[in-house]
Protein backbone atom coordinates (compact mmCIF):
# COMPACT_ATOMS: atom_id res chain seq x y z
CA UNK A 1 0.00 0.00 0.00
CA UNK A 2 1.73 3.25 -1.26
CA UNK A 3 1.86 6.18 1.27
CA UNK A 4 2.69 9.35 -0.04
CA UNK A 5 4.37 11.06 3.42
CA UNK A 6 2.53 14.47 3.42
CA UNK A 7 3.59 17.41 5.61
CA UNK A 8 1.12 19.39 7.65
CA UNK A 9 0.67 23.16 8.29
CA UNK A 10 1.11 23.77 11.89
CA UNK A 11 -0.29 26.06 14.45
CA UNK A 12 0.77 29.57 14.68
CA UNK A 13 0.37 29.98 18.56
CA UNK A 14 1.27 33.61 19.99
CA UNK A 15 4.99 34.64 19.05
CA UNK A 16 6.11 33.08 22.50
CA UNK A 17 6.54 35.40 25.11
CA UNK A 18 9.75 37.58 24.28
CA UNK A 19 9.45 41.28 22.78
CA UNK A 20 10.91 42.28 19.31
CA UNK A 21 13.82 44.38 20.14
CA UNK A 22 14.20 47.59 17.87
CA UNK A 23 17.46 49.42 17.89
CA UNK A 24 16.28 52.08 20.20
CA UNK A 25 15.12 49.62 22.83
CA UNK A 26 17.97 47.92 22.67
CA UNK A 27 19.84 51.24 23.31
CA UNK A 28 17.96 51.68 26.60
CA UNK A 29 17.93 47.94 28.03
CA UNK A 30 21.60 48.21 27.53
CA UNK A 31 21.83 51.35 29.20
CA UNK A 32 19.95 50.12 32.09
CA UNK A 33 22.01 47.04 32.51
CA UNK A 34 25.15 49.43 32.32
CA UNK A 35 23.47 51.44 34.92
CA UNK A 36 22.55 48.75 37.34
CA UNK A 37 25.96 47.11 36.58
CA UNK A 38 27.63 50.03 37.98
CA UNK A 39 24.76 50.03 41.04
CA UNK A 40 25.72 46.71 41.95
CA UNK A 41 27.96 45.64 44.05
CA UNK A 42 28.74 41.73 46.02
CA UNK A 43 26.84 44.06 48.98
CA UNK A 44 24.11 45.07 47.08
CA UNK A 45 20.46 43.64 48.78
CA UNK A 46 18.70 45.81 46.96
CA UNK A 47 16.20 43.19 45.47
CA UNK A 48 14.82 45.43 42.79
CA UNK A 49 18.54 46.45 41.56
CA UNK A 50 19.02 42.69 40.39
CA UNK A 51 15.27 42.69 39.02
CA UNK A 52 15.96 45.49 37.16
CA UNK A 53 18.81 44.65 35.67
CA UNK A 54 17.41 41.36 34.61
CA UNK A 55 14.17 42.46 33.25
CA UNK A 56 16.61 44.69 30.75
CA UNK A 57 18.64 41.12 29.69
CA UNK A 58 15.00 39.79 29.22
CA UNK A 59 14.64 42.29 26.76
CA UNK A 60 17.31 41.84 25.24
CA UNK A 61 17.55 38.45 24.58
CA UNK A 62 20.39 37.51 27.05
CA UNK A 63 18.14 34.60 29.18
CA UNK A 64 20.85 33.15 30.95
CA UNK A 65 22.25 36.69 32.83
CA UNK A 66 18.50 37.47 33.48
CA UNK A 67 17.98 34.17 34.98
CA UNK A 68 20.85 34.64 37.47
CA UNK A 69 19.40 38.35 38.16
CA UNK A 70 15.60 36.79 38.90
CA UNK A 71 17.32 33.88 41.18
CA UNK A 72 19.58 36.70 43.04
CA UNK A 73 16.14 39.48 43.57
CA UNK A 74 13.89 36.76 44.32
CA UNK A 75 16.87 35.04 46.93
CA UNK A 76 17.07 38.49 48.36
CA UNK A 77 12.92 38.97 48.62
CA UNK A 78 10.90 35.85 48.42
CA UNK A 79 7.68 37.65 48.10
CA UNK A 80 8.78 39.20 44.83
CA UNK A 81 5.72 38.91 42.45
CA UNK A 82 7.10 40.63 39.66
CA UNK A 83 10.28 38.56 39.38
CA UNK A 84 8.61 35.65 39.75
CA UNK A 85 6.64 36.20 36.81
CA UNK A 86 9.88 37.89 34.89
CA UNK A 87 11.80 35.16 35.74
CA UNK A 88 8.71 32.27 34.67
CA UNK A 89 9.36 34.11 31.12
CA UNK A 90 12.64 33.45 30.90
CA UNK A 91 12.10 30.07 31.71
CA UNK A 92 9.98 29.84 29.07
CA UNK A 93 12.41 31.21 26.75
CA UNK A 94 15.02 28.46 27.86
CA UNK A 95 12.76 25.92 27.60
CA UNK A 96 12.30 25.16 31.06
CA UNK A 97 8.63 24.67 31.11
CA UNK A 98 8.45 22.91 34.25
CA UNK A 99 10.46 25.52 36.03
CA UNK A 100 7.94 28.14 33.80
CA UNK A 101 4.68 27.03 35.21
CA UNK A 102 6.04 26.83 39.06
CA UNK A 103 7.64 30.44 38.74
CA UNK A 104 3.80 31.72 37.25
CA UNK A 105 1.93 29.74 39.81
CA UNK A 106 3.79 31.52 42.82
CA UNK A 107 2.86 34.48 41.43
CA UNK A 108 -0.57 33.85 41.30
CA UNK A 109 -0.25 32.86 44.86
CA UNK A 110 0.62 36.73 44.83
CA UNK A 111 -1.98 38.19 42.51
CA UNK A 112 -4.68 36.22 41.83
CA UNK A 113 -6.79 38.25 40.01
CA UNK A 114 -4.13 39.13 37.06
CA UNK A 115 -4.55 37.13 34.26
CA UNK A 116 -0.86 37.44 32.13
CA UNK A 117 0.19 34.65 35.07
CA UNK A 118 -2.68 32.30 33.85
CA UNK A 119 -2.35 33.15 30.08
CA UNK A 120 1.31 32.57 30.31
CA UNK A 121 1.07 29.32 32.63
CA UNK A 122 -1.05 28.28 29.71
CA UNK A 123 1.53 28.45 26.97
CA UNK A 124 4.13 26.67 29.10
CA UNK A 125 1.58 23.88 29.98
CA UNK A 126 0.77 23.46 26.21
CA UNK A 127 4.95 23.12 25.54
CA UNK A 128 4.50 19.96 27.80
CA UNK A 129 1.25 18.85 26.15
CA UNK A 130 -1.19 19.44 28.45
CA UNK A 131 -3.90 20.91 26.61
CA UNK A 132 -6.63 20.65 29.08
CA UNK A 133 -4.45 22.12 31.35
CA UNK A 134 -3.71 25.38 29.42
CA UNK A 135 -7.38 25.52 28.30
CA UNK A 136 -8.27 26.06 31.46
CA UNK A 137 -5.82 28.97 32.07
CA UNK A 138 -7.01 30.57 29.46
CA UNK A 139 -10.08 30.47 30.53
CA UNK A 140 -9.23 32.08 33.70
CA UNK A 141 -7.18 34.49 32.04
CA UNK A 142 -10.21 35.22 29.80
CA UNK A 143 -12.58 35.79 32.87
CA UNK A 144 -10.16 38.55 33.72
CA UNK A 145 -9.86 40.14 31.01
CA UNK A 146 -12.89 38.79 27.75
CA UNK A 147 -11.15 41.37 24.73
CA UNK A 148 -7.73 39.35 24.96
CA UNK A 149 -7.61 37.86 21.31
CA UNK A 150 -4.44 36.36 22.39
CA UNK A 151 -5.95 34.26 24.69
CA UNK A 152 -8.59 33.72 22.75
CA UNK A 153 -5.90 32.63 19.86
CA UNK A 154 -4.13 30.37 21.98
CA UNK A 155 -6.78 28.72 23.46
CA UNK A 156 -8.02 27.78 20.01
CA UNK A 157 -4.57 26.10 19.60
CA UNK A 158 -5.07 24.00 22.76
CA UNK A 159 -8.43 23.18 21.69
CA UNK A 160 -7.36 21.97 18.12
CA UNK A 161 -4.43 19.68 19.77
CA UNK A 162 -7.04 17.52 21.71
CA UNK A 163 -9.13 17.38 18.12
CA UNK A 164 -12.12 19.84 19.86
CA UNK A 165 -12.17 21.62 16.39
CA UNK A 166 -15.64 23.25 16.78
CA UNK A 167 -14.18 24.37 20.18
CA UNK A 168 -11.11 25.97 18.44
CA UNK A 169 -13.11 27.53 15.39
CA UNK A 170 -15.40 29.30 17.67
CA UNK A 171 -12.14 30.58 19.84
CA UNK A 172 -10.59 32.10 16.38
CA UNK A 173 -13.84 33.24 15.66
CA UNK A 174 -14.20 35.16 18.78
CA UNK A 175 -10.71 36.66 18.11
CA UNK A 176 -11.61 37.67 14.58
CA UNK A 177 -14.60 39.26 15.93
CA UNK A 178 -12.42 41.55 18.38
CA UNK A 179 -9.77 42.14 15.77
CA UNK A 180 -11.16 41.58 12.35
CA UNK A 181 -7.19 41.92 11.20
CA UNK A 182 -5.83 39.15 13.16
CA UNK A 183 -4.01 37.52 10.85
CA UNK A 184 -2.82 34.62 13.47
CA UNK A 185 -6.69 33.91 13.81
CA UNK A 186 -7.45 33.35 10.16
CA UNK A 187 -4.87 30.73 9.36
CA UNK A 188 -5.44 29.10 12.72
CA UNK A 189 -8.96 28.94 12.15
CA UNK A 190 -8.06 27.69 8.52
CA UNK A 191 -6.44 24.70 9.68
CA UNK A 192 -8.94 23.65 12.19
CA UNK A 193 -11.28 23.82 9.51
CA UNK A 194 -9.02 22.01 7.58
CA UNK A 195 -8.68 19.18 9.85
CA UNK A 196 -12.83 19.39 10.06
CA UNK A 197 -12.90 18.13 6.19
CA UNK A 198 -14.17 21.76 5.17
CA UNK A 199 -11.76 22.56 2.81
CA UNK A 200 -13.58 25.54 1.15
CA UNK A 201 -13.93 26.89 4.32
CA UNK A 202 -10.26 26.93 4.94
CA UNK A 203 -9.26 28.58 1.71
CA UNK A 204 -11.50 31.26 2.48
CA UNK A 205 -9.44 31.76 5.90
CA UNK A 206 -6.32 31.66 4.02
CA UNK A 207 -7.08 33.90 1.58
CA UNK A 208 -7.92 35.97 4.18
CA UNK A 209 -4.88 35.40 6.04
CA UNK A 210 -2.36 36.01 3.06
CA UNK A 211 -4.32 39.26 2.11
CA UNK A 212 -3.19 40.64 5.38
CA UNK A 213 0.24 39.37 5.29
CA UNK A 214 1.13 38.73 1.83
CA UNK A 215 4.29 37.53 2.70
CA UNK A 216 2.92 34.79 5.03
CA UNK A 217 4.87 31.52 3.29
CA UNK A 218 2.87 29.25 6.12
CA UNK A 219 -0.39 30.54 4.94
CA UNK A 220 0.52 29.90 1.16
CA UNK A 221 1.73 26.59 2.33
CA UNK A 222 -1.86 25.78 4.40
CA UNK A 223 -3.83 27.13 1.26
CA UNK A 224 -1.71 24.50 -1.19
CA UNK A 225 -2.69 21.72 1.11
CA UNK A 226 -6.20 22.40 1.56
CA UNK A 227 -6.37 22.59 -2.43
CA UNK A 228 -4.22 19.59 -2.17
CA UNK A 229 -7.10 17.67 -0.21
CA UNK A 230 -9.45 18.97 -2.86
CA UNK A 231 -7.53 17.32 -5.45
CA UNK A 232 -6.92 21.13 -7.21
CA UNK A 233 -3.56 19.97 -7.99
CA UNK A 234 -2.11 22.40 -10.20
CA UNK A 235 -3.66 25.01 -7.77
CA UNK A 236 -1.71 23.56 -5.16
CA UNK A 237 1.89 23.39 -6.92
CA UNK A 238 1.18 27.09 -7.51
CA UNK A 239 0.72 27.71 -3.27
CA UNK A 240 3.65 25.81 -2.54
CA UNK A 241 5.90 27.42 -5.37
CA UNK A 242 4.87 30.99 -4.20
CA UNK A 243 5.84 29.88 -0.38
CA UNK A 244 9.25 28.93 -1.54
CA UNK A 245 9.50 32.09 -3.43
CA UNK A 246 8.91 33.69 0.09
CA UNK A 247 11.41 31.17 1.75
CA UNK A 248 13.80 29.13 -0.54
CA UNK A 249 14.50 26.70 2.18
CA UNK A 250 11.02 25.83 3.27
CA UNK A 251 11.63 21.93 2.61
CA UNK A 252 7.82 20.86 3.66
CA UNK A 253 6.84 23.01 0.83
CA UNK A 254 9.25 21.34 -1.57
CA UNK A 255 8.18 18.44 -0.04
CA UNK A 256 4.40 18.53 -0.55
CA UNK A 257 4.65 20.62 -3.91
CA UNK A 258 6.47 17.25 -4.95
CA UNK A 259 3.19 15.13 -3.75
CA UNK A 260 0.82 17.26 -5.90
CA UNK A 261 3.13 16.43 -9.11
CA UNK A 262 3.13 12.94 -8.33
CA UNK A 263 -0.80 12.83 -7.89
CA UNK A 264 -0.56 14.49 -11.52
CA UNK A 265 1.33 11.74 -12.49
CA UNK A 266 4.46 13.88 -13.29
CA UNK A 267 7.11 11.78 -11.34
CA UNK A 268 10.20 13.69 -12.63
CA UNK A 269 9.05 16.42 -10.98
CA UNK A 270 8.64 14.86 -7.81
CA UNK A 271 11.65 13.63 -8.26
CA UNK A 272 13.32 16.85 -9.05
CA UNK A 273 11.70 18.43 -5.82
CA UNK A 274 12.96 15.47 -3.57
CA UNK A 275 16.79 16.58 -4.96
CA UNK A 276 15.85 19.94 -3.95
CA UNK A 277 14.84 18.86 -0.28
CA UNK A 278 18.25 16.38 0.12
CA UNK A 279 20.21 19.34 -0.57
CA UNK A 280 18.94 21.88 1.59
CA UNK A 281 18.57 18.96 4.75
CA UNK A 282 20.51 15.38 3.88
CA UNK A 283 18.22 14.04 6.55
CA UNK A 284 15.14 15.13 5.37
CA UNK A 285 13.90 11.23 5.38
CA UNK A 286 10.03 11.90 3.76
CA UNK A 287 12.13 12.63 0.31
CA UNK A 288 13.87 9.24 0.71
CA UNK A 289 10.69 7.75 0.55
CA UNK A 290 8.71 9.72 -1.87
CA UNK A 291 11.14 9.96 -4.07
CA UNK A 292 11.39 6.05 -4.08
CA UNK A 293 7.87 6.18 -4.60
CA UNK A 294 8.22 8.41 -7.67
CA UNK A 295 11.22 6.10 -9.24
CA UNK A 296 9.01 2.74 -8.92
CA UNK A 297 6.50 4.43 -10.91
CA UNK A 298 9.11 5.01 -13.42
CA UNK A 299 10.57 1.74 -13.27
CA UNK A 300 13.78 2.60 -12.06
CA UNK A 301 13.61 -0.28 -9.13
CA UNK A 302 16.83 -0.18 -8.18
CA UNK A 303 17.06 3.76 -7.47
CA UNK A 304 13.45 2.76 -5.53
CA UNK A 305 14.97 0.18 -3.54
CA UNK A 306 18.37 2.57 -2.63
CA UNK A 307 16.23 5.56 -1.52
CA UNK A 308 13.68 3.00 0.50
CA UNK A 309 17.50 2.10 2.58
CA UNK A 310 18.21 5.18 3.05
CA UNK A 311 14.84 6.21 4.90
CA UNK A 312 14.54 2.58 6.82
CA UNK A 313 18.47 4.12 8.27
CA UNK A 314 16.90 7.23 8.93
CA UNK A 315 13.31 5.76 10.02
CA UNK A 316 13.80 1.94 11.18
CA UNK A 317 10.08 0.99 12.57
CA UNK A 318 8.62 2.11 9.25
CA UNK A 319 6.40 -0.88 8.68
CA UNK A 320 5.33 0.98 5.17
CA UNK A 321 8.35 1.21 4.02
CA UNK A 322 9.72 -1.88 4.48
CA UNK A 323 6.42 -2.96 2.34
CA UNK A 324 7.25 -0.71 -0.40
CA UNK A 325 11.07 -1.90 -0.51
CA UNK A 326 9.94 -5.56 -0.73
CA UNK A 327 7.74 -4.75 -3.38
CA UNK A 328 10.98 -3.08 -5.39
CA UNK A 329 12.71 -6.86 -4.76
CA UNK A 330 9.40 -8.29 -6.11
CA UNK A 331 9.75 -6.64 -9.21
CA UNK A 332 13.31 -7.19 -9.56
CA UNK A 333 12.72 -10.78 -8.99
CA UNK A 334 14.46 -10.97 -5.73
CA UNK A 335 11.65 -13.33 -3.84
CA UNK A 336 14.22 -13.86 -1.04
CA UNK A 337 14.80 -10.43 -0.35
CA UNK A 338 11.06 -9.52 -0.72
CA UNK A 339 9.74 -12.15 1.48
CA UNK A 340 12.63 -10.83 4.37
CA UNK A 341 11.25 -7.19 4.17
CA UNK A 342 7.36 -8.26 4.45
CA UNK A 343 8.45 -10.56 7.10
CA UNK A 344 9.82 -7.09 8.93
CA UNK A 345 6.80 -5.75 8.24
CA UNK A 346 4.38 -7.92 9.64
CA UNK A 347 6.91 -8.20 12.82
CA UNK A 348 5.89 -4.40 13.62
CA UNK A 349 2.53 -4.23 12.32
CA UNK A 350 1.16 -7.45 12.53
CA UNK A 351 -2.37 -7.08 11.16
CA UNK A 352 -0.60 -5.58 7.91
CA UNK A 353 -3.18 -6.75 5.56
CA UNK A 354 -1.34 -5.93 1.83
CA UNK A 355 1.88 -7.17 3.88
CA UNK A 356 0.17 -10.77 4.03
CA UNK A 357 -0.86 -10.64 0.31
CA UNK A 358 2.51 -9.86 -0.81
CA UNK A 359 3.99 -11.97 0.99
CA UNK A 360 1.71 -14.81 -0.49
CA UNK A 361 3.10 -13.73 -4.07
CA UNK A 362 6.72 -13.83 -3.05
CA UNK A 363 5.68 -17.30 -1.60
CA UNK A 364 4.23 -18.65 -4.82
CA UNK A 365 7.29 -17.73 -6.70
CA UNK A 366 9.45 -19.40 -4.35
CA UNK A 367 6.70 -22.48 -4.79
CA UNK A 368 5.98 -22.05 -1.46
CA UNK A 369 2.18 -22.81 -2.74
CA UNK A 370 1.05 -24.11 1.39
CA UNK A 371 2.87 -20.72 2.64
CA UNK A 372 1.08 -18.90 -0.02
CA UNK A 373 -2.15 -19.79 0.73
CA UNK A 374 -1.51 -19.64 4.31
CA UNK A 375 -0.98 -15.87 3.63
CA UNK A 376 -3.73 -15.30 1.42
CA UNK A 377 -6.30 -17.02 4.05
CA UNK A 378 -4.77 -14.25 6.59
CA UNK A 379 -5.52 -11.72 4.09
CA UNK A 380 -9.01 -12.57 3.62
CA UNK A 381 -9.48 -12.75 7.71
CA UNK A 382 -8.11 -9.68 7.70
CA UNK A 383 -10.70 -8.26 4.91
CA UNK A 384 -13.32 -10.41 3.37
CA UNK A 385 -13.62 -8.25 0.28
CA UNK A 386 -10.06 -8.28 -0.50
CA UNK A 387 -10.73 -9.64 -4.83
CA UNK A 388 -7.13 -9.75 -5.62
CA UNK A 389 -6.64 -12.18 -2.40
CA UNK A 390 -9.36 -14.66 -3.87
CA UNK A 391 -7.61 -14.51 -7.58
CA UNK A 392 -3.87 -15.46 -6.55
CA UNK A 393 -5.30 -17.78 -4.18
CA UNK A 394 -7.59 -19.95 -6.82
CA UNK A 395 -4.03 -19.54 -9.22
CA UNK A 396 -2.11 -21.16 -6.08
CA UNK A 397 -4.81 -23.87 -5.60
CA UNK A 398 -4.85 -24.24 -9.86
CA UNK A 399 -1.25 -25.07 -9.26
CA UNK A 400 -1.96 -27.74 -6.56
CA UNK A 401 -4.43 -29.48 -8.21
CA UNK A 402 -7.42 -28.77 -6.70
CA UNK A 403 -9.24 -27.33 -9.22
CA UNK A 404 -12.58 -27.12 -7.60
CA UNK A 405 -11.03 -25.17 -5.07
CA UNK A 406 -9.45 -22.64 -8.03
CA UNK A 407 -12.37 -22.15 -9.68
CA UNK A 408 -14.46 -21.17 -6.33
CA UNK A 409 -11.90 -18.37 -5.68
CA UNK A 410 -12.24 -17.55 -9.26
CA UNK A 411 -16.16 -16.87 -9.03
CA UNK A 412 -15.85 -15.26 -5.99
CA UNK A 413 -12.65 -12.79 -7.02
CA UNK A 414 -15.43 -12.26 -9.98
CA UNK A 415 -18.37 -11.22 -7.48
CA UNK A 416 -16.11 -8.85 -5.88
CA UNK A 417 -15.19 -7.24 -9.31
CA UNK A 418 -11.64 -8.49 -9.86
CA UNK A 419 -10.60 -7.98 -13.43
CA UNK A 420 -8.56 -10.76 -13.81
CA UNK A 421 -11.30 -13.60 -12.52
CA UNK A 422 -12.88 -13.85 -15.69
CA UNK A 423 -9.83 -14.86 -17.29
CA UNK A 424 -8.80 -17.08 -14.92
CA UNK A 425 -12.45 -18.83 -15.12
CA UNK A 426 -12.40 -18.63 -19.26
CA UNK A 427 -8.57 -20.04 -18.85
CA UNK A 428 -9.10 -22.92 -16.16
CA UNK A 429 -12.46 -23.72 -14.96
CA UNK A 430 -13.87 -24.58 -18.22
Amino acid sequence: MKKLILLIAVLMPLALLAQTTNIADSTKYNSIVKYYSRLITPQTTDASTFFKRGDAYYNLGDYQNALSDLDKAIALNANYEEAFFSRGRVRYELKNYQGAISDFTQSITFKPNVGASYYNRGLSKRKLDDFNGAIADYTTALSFDPKDIDAYNDRGVAKKNIKDYKGAIADYTQAILLDPKYTRAYYNRGLAKADSQDNLGAIEDFDKAIALSPRDADAFYARGDARRHLKNYQAAIVDYSRAIEIDSNYVDAYNNRGLAKYNLGDYAGEIADDNKILTIDAKYANAYYNRALAKGKMNNYVEELDDFTTYLGLSPNDADAYLERGNAKLSLEDYKGALDDYNQTLALSPDYTSAYFDRGLAKRHLEDYTGAIADYNKTLELDPKYSDAYNSRGIVKHLLGDNAGSCADFKKALELGNTYAQENLDKFCK
